[in-house]
């Protein structure tokens, strides 16, 4: 089979990552936001208050690349900062009010994300579909050499990296 075909399965998987970010780049956008800070937004209502730095530890992405995102965010008025109480040296970060608000409704735009791309699935397929891609993952991770390099460009940034 040739694996570069769009028959493949990662010819496959290959366009529907770019329909899907295609898709949340334009819903977004419309946010004022790039798809990779939805990321930061997720982490924030999980967990406010967190420095630059632990920001950048629990995303797996570069702290300067933090910082960039950050000041975009702050100044569209979804997050702001605040020196901490104990050490002023360190600034934390949280979401405004607005950030929340906003937060929220990309929420629930991904879950009808998802239940867009699970149109026409009985709950069988999801499950089993869900199932192999999990394996799948497994697998991958399992090929992999333990000293692996990543690229310093990550994949949209839409969903955080599990800690292994």
């Amino acid at each position: 089979m040739d694996y570069c075909h769009s028959d493949s399965v990662q010819g496959y998987l290959k366009e529907l990552v770019h329909l899907y970010f295609v898709k949340i780049y334009n819903q977004m956008e419309s946010y004022g936001l790039h798809p990779g800070q939805v990321a930061v937004m997720k982490a924030l209502d999980r967990k406010e208050g967190m420095s630059q730095r632990e920001l950048a530890d629990i995303l797996h992405i570069k702290p300067p690349t933090v910082a960039v995102s950050i000041k975009r965010m702050e100044k569209n008025g979804f997050i702001e900062r605040k020196p901490d109480e104990k050490d002023q040296r360190i600034t934390r970060i949280y979401l405004t009010q607005y950030g929340k608000k906003i937060n929220q409704e990309i929420v629930e735009l991904l879950q009808k994300n998802e239940e867009e791309l699970f149109q026409g699935f009985e709950e069988g397929e999801k499950y089993l579909f869900k199932r192999f891609f999990k394996q799948m993952i497994e697998n991958l991770r399992m090929s992999m050499p333990k000293d692996a390099k990543e690229p310093d460009v990550h994949f949209h940034g839409m969903y955080e990296k599990e800690k292994k």
